[in-house]
């Protein structure tokens, strides 16, 4: 997710004292509005009908410990499990009975460093009527691989592996590892630029590898997938046919709902950006390296032409490693529903922002609440569609929130 081996330790609860982190964005002539962490209003003061529910606080539940460096959550419509990958080669589920591993590919993952390893991991929609899983993950050689699992009832077999995509990477850095489908049944990755500093291997401007892009596929047609027809190098002419968008640094997640797709890069030296664009609208450059987040990567001005700006840029003087996460569609937390949420890998502080169309509206600070979560490394939904939270050092909580019971005047 990031360059630099040693993260600054995140600081316990007890210890520190709820603040609200500035989050400043400047407007540019790329349309950006200007946007800040809100506290959630506080209760209105009455002692008349209706009674109401009011959020307090949020608190961790944890639904699994003892995982090797959880970094994928995927859950399993149908069956009523959610998969948790274990970066060195596992899935698992956990219960009250502890942790059961569904798939186990330890000896054909390769990592070295935090950013390689078993990356991420799908299921179909229609899963498990179409028992299809996809797997990203570093191979032993180093490079990056697509892999699709058969399901057999009660696991996926090892040994229905078939291989799909392969990435080479010329670098130990910056692999990416997102994996989603999309409402169109689509699946969506994200590849990092390959790695080195300042992409050096000049991937990111380059469409015609995989390196540093978002790729589309269908893996309902074709052997072993098929382009769709709207992709924007579908007749690969200026780019692989597989690429949607390109010129990114390291996208470790992908969001894509309600057909727009949210796209969280973990920048280099001072700011992270999330992208967000319809998914029907593909072919975006945005701009690495010849801009970081929305600034001139490393030189006073630059070529902007033909690049997309970010929605939202954040400033690494907050945080290490941008962590995307789900649009929230769960019913425990209204305060947070439709709402994008993403959070850092070193300072553990967790926030959402309001989709408003193609854009970014407010943004909430939940660490006054929620306090630091810890070395976060990936969120996920549930079966039940609510939040859960990974950290590293192996546990996974879900989010849940604490209310009080009070009095609403019922004025507007």
């Amino acid at each position: 997710m990031n360059d630099r081996s040693q993260y600054p330790r995140v600081m316990q609860r007890d210890a520190l004292v709820a603040i609200v982190l500035a989050l400043m964005v400047s407007s540019c002539a790329s349309g950006k509005v200007v946007v800040g962490p809100e506290r959630l209003p506080p209760p209105t003061s009455s002692t008349s009908l209706p009674v109401v529910d009011t959020l307090t606080d949020l608190t961790l539940e944890t639904v699994a410990e003892g995982l090797e460096h959880p970094v994928s959550i995927a859950p399993a419509p149908g069956v009523g499990d959610t998969f948790i990958v274990e970066r060195t080669g596992r899935v698992v589920t956990a219960s009250s009975a502890g942790l059961r591993a569904v798939l186990d590919i330890t000896a054909k993952v390769g990592w070295q460093i935090s950013e390689q390893g078993f990356l991420g991991f799908a299921v179909h929609p229609e899963f498990p009527d179409d028992p299809r899983a996809w797997a990203v993950y570093t191979n032993l050689d180093e490079d990056v691989v697509v892999s699709e699992f058969t399901w057999n009832g009660d696991r996926f077999d090892a040994s229905s592996e078939h291989r799909i995509l392969e990435v080479p990477q010329p670098h130990y850095y910056h692999q990416g590892g997102g994996i989603t489908f999309g409402p169109r049944g689509y699946l969506w990755l994200s590849f990092g630029d390959g790695g080195g500093i300042g992409d050096p291997y000049h991937n990111g401007q380059d469409p015609s590898t995989l390196n540093g892009t978002v790729v589309r596929i269908d893996v309902d047609a074709g052997e072993p997938y098929a382009i769709p027809p709207d992709n924007p190098f579908v007749d690969g002419g200026q780019g692989r046919p597989e690429v949607w968008a390109f010129g990114f640094r390291n996208p470790w997640r992908v969001t894509v709902v309600d057909d727009v797709v949210l796209i969280a890069d973990v920048g280099q030296e001072g700011a992270e950006e999330i992208d967000l664009v319809e998914a029907t609208d593909g072919g975006h450059n945005f701009g690495w390296p010849i801009m970081e987040a929305d600034d001139c990567f490393e030189a006073p001005t630059c070529d902007t032409a033909g690049l997309t700006a970010p929605t939202m840029v954040l400033s690494r003087d907050d945080m290490c490693a941008l962590i995307g996460g789900p649009v929230y569609r769960g019913t425990a937390i209204p305060e947070m529903r439709d709402q994008y949420v993403f959070g850092d890998h070193c300072r553990g502080w967790m926030r959402s922002v309001k989709i408003e169309g193609t854009n970014l509206g407010a943004v909430t600070d939940w660490e006054p609440m929620l306090g630091p979560i810890g070395n976060i490394t990936t969120f996920g939904i549930d079966e039940d569609g609510e939040l859960l939270v990974a950290t590293l050092d192996g546990v996974v909580s879900r989010v849940v929130p604490i209310r009080s019971t009070e009095h609403s005047s019922g004025e507007s």
